[in-house]
């Protein structure tokens, strides 16, 4: 009875470490579900940094939420838009 018990604790224990693991982090890969997700938070970056311009943190989030709706809408990006997208991100915040 033990030694089941120890198998069935050791099979939930991997099932939910692996769970854990595929769930976490962004997801970025092209999609339309992520693309939308990260267009949400792009907007939400954009109007933090309407409200202060200056700052540079809010900047860095921007470009970082610019980058991750780039990467999950890759397909809509071509040629110049592309271009030009490269160029922002690779441009420093203030």
């Amino acid at each position: 009875m033990k030694k089941l018990f120890k198998s069935t604790i050791a099979v939930f224990t991997t099932f939910v470490t692996v769970l854990f693991l595929s769930c976490g982090g962004k997801d970025n890969s092209p999609s339309p579900v992520n693309c939308s997700n990260n267009a949400e938070k792009a907007t939400a970056a954009a109007t933090a940094l309407a409200s202060d311009p200056t700052n540079t943190a809010k900047c860095e989030a921007y470009k970082n939420a610019i980058r991750d709706l780039y990467k999950s809408c890759a397909n809509y990006y071509t040629g110049q838009a592309k271009q030009d997208l490269d160029d922002f991100l690779a441009t420093p915040c203030n």
